[in-house]
């Protein structure tokens, strides 16, 4: 949403004074789009839901993948940056991390390294 000029300086004296909320009355323009911003986010709620329950549902899998995806799911970087650094398109890292795809080989590699993290064996005794 562009915020008018007055808006801007409002905003703008509100940081130099150190505020940490602003209250600025919206146009009737950014408030169209405001309105329309909210019915579209609450349109794909349940999907997102239910998306974030499938990861969830990923990274509590016992094994290797189980693992990797808490890992992710733990890391800093977003998905997009963490797909950027291993060469990936967000969507794939994002699939992945839903138990959804496989990672080509090399990716996987990059994304351990990334992660800091080493695939070990334990021996039984």
């Amino acid at each position: 949403m562009q915020l008018t000029p007055e808006q801007k300086e409002q905003l703008r004296q509100a940081k130099e004074r150190g505020e940490r909320r602003v209250y600025m009355q919206l146009t009737p323009v950014q408030k169209k789009e405001y309105r329309e911003a909210v019915a579209q986010e609450m349109a794909g709620k349940e999907a997102n839901i239910a998306r974030c329950h499938k990861i969830k549902a990923a990274a509590e899998q016992p094994g290797f993948f189980g693992d990797v995806r808490r890992a992710i799911l733990l890391s800093r970087p977003s998905i997009g940056d963490l797909a950027t650094t291993i060469g990936v398109e967000p969507r794939l890292l994002s699939d992945f991390q839903a138990g959804e795809a496989d990672l080509p080989a090399a990716a996987l590699d990059r994304l351990l390294e990334t992660l800091g993290l080493r695939l070990m064996h334990e021996i039984p005794r």
